[in-house]
């Protein structure tokens, strides 16, 4: 994603390893995506409750993401 885009929030997640997945799901489905994480690359799990992974997508791709995780039973 370029920084000239509109990228929105798609969902927090309270682990890494669950937006990771989520993003690995919308790449498989052709969706560029980005996680955000501050857990201090893994070494501070703990971070990741006040600071929780955040999954952006480009606002153009945000209902296809919604659906396709839906879908996949990573949304509620």
């Amino acid at each position: 994603m370029s920084n000239d885009e509109d990228v929105v929030l798609l969902r927090s997640f309270g682990y890494r390893h669950e937006g990771e997945l989520a993003r690995s799901t919308l790449e498989a489905a052709g969706i560029q995506s980005a996680l955000f994480v501050d857990d201090a690359g893994g070494a501070q799990v703990g971070m990741s409750f006040s600071n929780p992974a955040r999954l952006m997508v480009r606002q153009e791709d945000l209902a296809a993401a919604r659906a396709i995780l839906e879908e996949s039973g990573l949304l509620p």
